[in-house]
């Protein structure tokens, strides 16, 4: 199966790992401390396996691009995963949140695609990179 890692980073936080957690599962507050994103907020409850999460990506010079995912993994404290998951295509982010050892957090960002998606978005894996890198960097700046 085709397969491509678009981000595969690690992000160093100084928070620890409960508080970096707790900033990164408040979806609806995204759109406060990131420029990349201008909307997010869970549709049917709280974060769980099988909730769906609504946010509009927001790059500079593109115009915003609504995004609803399926939450395909939570584990509070420890790591969230979702995607999109089609006939032959997925594609799948998880950030994993790991205590460095001297109280701070690293969150460990993966987005990957597999099977057909996996050449449908090969033009835009520079601008996935981007969003997700951006991403990243804001939620470490927040602490």
């Amino acid at each position: 199966m085709l397969k491509r890692y678009l981000v595969d980073e690690v992000t160093d936080t100084r928070a620890s790992r409960k508080q970096a957690f707790k900033l990164f599962a408040d979806a609806n507050n995204w759109a406060s401390w990131c420029s990349v994103v201008r909307h997010a907020r869970l549709l049917n409850g709280g974060w769980r396996p099988g909730a769906l999460l609504l946010f509009v990506a927001d790059l500079p010079r593109l115009p915003p691009a609504p995004v609803v995912v399926k939450v395909l993994e939570y584990k509070e404290n420890e790591r969230i995963t979702w995607g999109l998951q089609l006939p032959f295509a997925r594609i799948i982010h998880r950030f994993t949140f790991i205590d460095d050892g001297q109280g701070g957090c690293r969150v460990h960002q993966e987005e990957w695609t597999e099977g057909l998606l996996t050449l449908l978005t090969w033009p835009a894996g520079k601008l996935i990179h981007r969003f997700d890198t951006r991403f990243a960097a804001e939620y470490a700046a927040m602490f």
